[in-house]
């Protein structure tokens, strides 16, 4: 057992980063140590990941906690890995898990235990019963239902958001919709969502996007957000474009609210996900501001998972890389930025899980 002392950097508190004289943190699998960090470094509790998908028993498509607590991570909400057919199970083994692990159950009742799946259950064949069942025995883990648009056709896009709203209107709980697909239109979409639900990966450029047809943002979208719809980046492969993001939403004031990575198994340690760390740096990179970035995955993603950061026993050190980096979307498209933030030291409810190139 020991105590890591961390002098200088630079530590988040409350909405931004600030001077940290030193910082101490008990630890119980190594001895006493000294870090001197310069203000390249950033101290924060550990990153959270509003959308990602989390192994259980089934789901190939999905990394590991331990994988995900290596990259810095400390709390992640699985985005509808699991439907009513075997959320139980993962949640146990989530419930054992050294992260702080939440979900959203996904309407479809073999959720992503089947991907790419060429015969999704069709609406009419999804229990509202079993879907209101497993809310209702699961607590506060569940924050209600992820849809995901754009597998069939209108109708079953339609279908879907029709039972899991019903599935919500029951349950008290929300809603997360995927949008990149879609065989609707934003107005369609927008129209079926209330305050306080989720829409995920809105600044994707392909069929079922957020622009009208001048190309600016869609009037019905940008209404929904002032209401208090929700935005999550839900990062991935295949669902997000610059040009939308920078040149139509940011530009109409349209930020995230949350920067999920939708991290899967064949996109984990590889560009544009990789891990959170390569993901807020783009971001930072891409327009937002460094407080703003950190506010989203830190502040908000944990308002919404009513979990309370804080530095005990628990530290990420970050540090700034501002060598010339290209940052790709999914269309092909790039920027050019200076800034990526790699973990040096991770400690996590006390145990030291990694370490290498701080000063000491």
């Amino acid at each position: 057992m020991g105590t890591w002392r961390l002098y200088g950097g630079l530590i988040w508190e409350g909405d931004t980063f600030k001077e940290n004289n030193y910082l101490d943190v008990e630890v119980t699998n190594a001895g006493d140590r000294e870090f001197y960090l310069s203000e390249s470094h950033l101290l924060v509790p550990g990153l959270m990941d509003f959308h990602c998908h989390i192994w259980g028993p089934g789901a190939s498509v999905a990394v590991t906690d331990t994988e995900y607590i290596s990259s810095g991570v400390i709390a992640a909400i699985d985005a509808g890995t699991f439907g009513y057919d075997r959320w139980v199970n993962s949640d146990r083994l989530w419930q054992n898990s050294p992260m702080e692990i939440r979900s959203w159950l996904s309407v479809l009742p073999e959720g992503l235990t089947i991907h790419p799946n060429p015969n999704p259950t069709k609406p009419e064949n999804i229990s509202l019963d079993c879907l209101v069942e497993t809310a209702r025995n699961a607590g506060d883990r569940l924050y209600g239902f992820k849809v995901r648009l754009g597998q069939v056709d209108a109708k079953t896009d339609r279908g879907l958001l029709n039972v899991a709203r019903a599935a919500a209107e029951k349950s008290g709980l929300k809603m997360m919709v995927h949008l990149t697909n879609s065989n609707l239109t934003i107005d369609e979409v927008v129209d079926i969502l209330r305050p306080g639900d989720v829409l995920t990966h809105p600044y994707h450029g392909q069929k079922g996007h957020i622009l009208d047809e001048r190309g600016k943002v869609s009037t019905s979208f940008k209404e929904a957000v002032k209401r208090g719809l929700l935005l999550d980046v839900g990062q991935g492969s295949k669902h997000f474009a610059w040009k939308v993001f920078q040149q139509a939403a940011m530009t109409e004031g349209i930020k995230p609210h949350f920067i999920g990575s939708d991290l899967v198994r064949n996109t984990w340690g590889k560009p544009p996900v990789s891990d959170m760390s390569y993901i807020l740096s783009r971001f930072i990179a891409g327009g937002l501001s460094r407080d703003e970035v950190f506010a989203s995955v830190l502040n908000n993603a944990s308002e919404f998972m009513n979990i309370e950061l804080n530095y005990v026993n628990r530290v990420l050190v970050l540090e700034a890389d501002h060598s010339q980096i290209q940052y790709l979307d999914s269309e092909g498209d790039g920027i050019t930025g200076h800034i990526k933030y790699n973990p040096c030291v991770h400690i996590n409810h006390g145990r030291v899980i990694f370490t290498h190139d701080v000063k000491e």
